[in-house]
């Protein structure tokens, strides 16, 4: 417990760029898994936030994925409803996974340019 003031004094700042990993590799594979089955069951909200987790650590993969959450050609292909397509932000995630060294990333980002 802290008195109100005192959490407002209280920032978590970003990690720094080239700084140490704070997951394990374990436990950023395991975020992807459960991101993945989160996907599975149509837990869109669920599997963003542990892909989040994992792209923070630097993870390809993770990133890959997240893009698919917002990409509307994926969404439409695999009969997602109830969830906006976000092409930038998709556009954006799959940058990310790109410059992580997915070698999918750049076919997907063709396929959103005709967007």
């Amino acid at each position: 417990w802290l008195p109100k003031d005192a959490r407002a004094a209280i920032r978590i700042a970003p990690a720094a760029v080239g700084a140490p990993p704070l997951l394990s590799v374990e436990e950023v594979a395991t975020l992807i898994r459960r991101g993945e089955e989160f996907l599975r069951a149509g837990d869109v909200p669920s599997a963003r936030i542990a892909l989040r987790r994992a792209v923070a650590e630097g993870n390809a993969k993770a990133a890959l994925l997240l893009g698919a959450t917002f990409d509307p050609l994926l969404l439409a292909e695999h009969g997602v409803i109830g969830f906006a397509s976000d092409p930038v932000q998709a556009r954006s995630w799959y940058q990310r996974a790109a410059e992580l060294g997915a070698p999918e990333a750049p076919r997907r980002l063709e396929r959103l340019a005709g967007l």
